[in-house]
């Protein structure tokens, strides 16, 4: 028998199942979505410090020009970390309904 003639089995084609896929997809979105906000939460955190560091040592410095001013540099200091620490709260709610 000739080598150029070999016979091949037929191959089954399975079809995909489309529940476990829409199932598979579903799970997908929603971890896709947690990272999201997950990292979202972690980049406002991160801008955060760096923002109140930031407004911390001009605070500082301004104290030393200024003593005078420094309830008020320390309130708006405050002011700032409120905003920031509600903001990145409200990450942990929004679009979760």
């Amino acid at each position: 028998m000739s080598k150029a003639l070999v016979r091949r089995t037929s191959t089954q084609v399975v079809q995909p199942d489309q529940l476990l896929n829409a199932q598979v997809s579903a799970a997908e979105r929603a971890g896709i979505a947690a990272v999201a906000r997950i990292q979202a939460g972690a980049f406002a955190a991160s801008v955060a410090m760096q923002n109140t560091t930031m407004l911390s040592r001009s605070a500082d410095a301004a104290f030393r020009i200024s003593p005078m001013g420094e309830d008020s540099y320390r309130a708006i200091l405050a002011a700032y970390g409120s905003v920031a620490v509600a903001e990145i709260q409200a990450l942990g709610v929004r679009g979760r309904s």
